[in-house]
């Protein structure tokens, strides 16, 4: 798979030209996609990069799971360079249009997939977001 004509069609082209990190992550991430299962493919290449962090902040839990399983770890970082660059829990936590219950459940797969609430501080980070809910499920999983 040829990624520079994808990345430069997202508008990723100059970062994949010139940071190797991103390059390297771009293609894993976009080889995930073309590994997902017949009926998801279409769904996974709609996705802005990085899919999984889209998929979850869309609350996807199909997709978010056949991406997981496709090998994009649960702790991935997108290497964009900019405030955008955590993990996809952090991506998930600042999904204000998502019920409760759909962060949950999200969440709950990452966690299962080796999510760590450590990782760019998602525990903290949740605790001042607007989902108290949502922010207590995180806490009490750090505490398991």
């Amino acid at each position: 798979m040829d990624a520079l004509p994808k990345a430069v069609a997202l508008g990723w082209g100059k970062l994949y030209m010139t940071v190797p990190e991103f390059r390297e992550t771009f293609r894993q991430m976009m080889s995930a996609v073309d590994q997902l299962p017949s009926t998801l493919v279409e769904r996974g290449r709609a996705l802005d990069y990085p899919p999984l962090h889209h998929a979850c902040r869309s609350g996807d839990l199909e997709l978010v799971e056949a991406l997981l399983q496709a090998g994009i770890g649960a702790n991935s970082y997108p290497y964009t360079e900019d405030e955008t660059d955590e993990p996809p829990l952090i991506w998930l936590i600042t999904a204000d249009a998502l019920g409760t219950d759909t962060k949950i459940a999200v969440a709950a797969l990452l966690l299962s997939f080796g999510a760590d609430l450590e990782e760019g501080e998602a525990l903290a980070f949740a605790m001042e977001s607007n989902d108290p809910l949502f922010a207590d499920y995180l806490r009490r999983s750090a505490q398991r």
